[in-house]
């Protein structure tokens, strides 16, 4: 389950972050002004090599909002979900549900 750590450094102009650990995975949150969700990163597999997804919401040359989620290669959608699912049973359901979304709708099964 995961754990928030406290005192994260906080990088100027780079949002808010918050930073979650357990041995499975790691949970990096970062938030806007408004305390909007604007992006996460998680680091699973730390045993065997690292391996990450990126979500983050981006402006458009259009002026619209985008999301964007990168992986450092692909990746088992079912496999990670279920990581995520058990390791972050303890954070608000929403947010959770919104994570699990932006994977789910992204990668291989």
């Amino acid at each position: 389950m995961l754990e928030e750590l406290s005192d994260i450094r906080q990088i100027e102009g780079d949002g808010f972050r918050r930073w979650f650990v357990d041995k499975n995975l790691e949970l990096i949150l970062w938030y806007n002004d408004a305390k909007e969700l604007t992006g996460f990163q998680i680091c699973y597999d730390k045993l065997a090599g690292n391996r990450s997804v990126t979500w983050k919401k981006r402006i458009g040359g259009d002026g619209k909002p985008k999301s964007v989620l990168v992986s450092d290669g692909p990746y088992n959608k079912s496999r990670l979900c279920a990581l995520v699912e058990n390791s972050m049973s303890n954070l608000d359901d929403g947010l959770r549900a919104f994570i699990l979304g932006r994977l789910k709708s992204h990668g291989k099964e």
